[in-house]
């Protein structure tokens, strides 16, 4: 397992009330202005932190709950999932997903695990409708919170800006989100 992916004995804190209050899923749901009825690729779901809310808000919509780890989606089964979440085991730059299928998409403290981002981008390109939206949610390097990966693992926003411009996405806001948290908000331009 890479030093830079998560422990899946520690899942549990994903899911803890105070990651809830700090994240606040509604909060990033009403940034990514997605309408109900519509189709959200959660990459890198874990056990489902962002999976539950995101499946509350699309109602008759899809939420697609992607991981890596069969542990991760082992835990994420276990919570009694809603119809309207698909379970999906996927590769590092590979996703059993249809082209032009996903109306957003959302990557919460999971980029700087990308051992090939830009290959990672455009594979999440390939699964977004034209316009489709991007929601990425990362550790900030120069925070000077210590909690998270270890700092030289996290990659600066501004970086993840590039690549994602360089992958045909047009960045339409980014900010920092929390003291060590940054985020950004990109549409795929075709």
């Amino acid at each position: 397992m890479s030093h830079k992916k998560f422990d899946p004995s520690r899942a549990e804190r994903l899911i803890a009330p105070e990651r809830y209050q700090e994240l606040k899923p509604d909060v990033i749901l009403k940034h990514l202005g997605i309408a109900p009825g519509s189709t959200i690729l959660d990459l890198g779901c874990g056990n489902g932190f962002f999976t539950f809310p995101a499946a509350v808000a699309m109602g008759e919509g899809m939420v697609i709950a992607a991981d890596m780890s069969e542990e991760m989606l082992s835990l994420l089964r276990q919570r009694n999932t809603p119809d309207n979440i698909q379970i999906l085991q996927v590769e590092e730059v590979k996703m059993d997903i249809e082209d032009d299928e996903v109306d957003a998409a959302v990557l919460i403290a999971l980029y700087h695990e990308f051992k090939h981002p830009m290959e990672n981008l455009a594979e999440l390109k390939r699964t977004l409708k034209p316009g489709g939206k991007v929601l990425i949610l990362d550790w900030d390097p120069q925070a000077d919170k210590e909690r998270g990966p270890a700092k030289v693992h996290r990659v600066a926003k501004d970086k993840a800006i590039k690549n994602l411009e360089a992958a045909d996405f047009s960045v339409d806001s980014h900010e920092n989100y929390t003291q060590d948290m940054w985020m950004i908000i990109a549409h795929s331009n075709t």
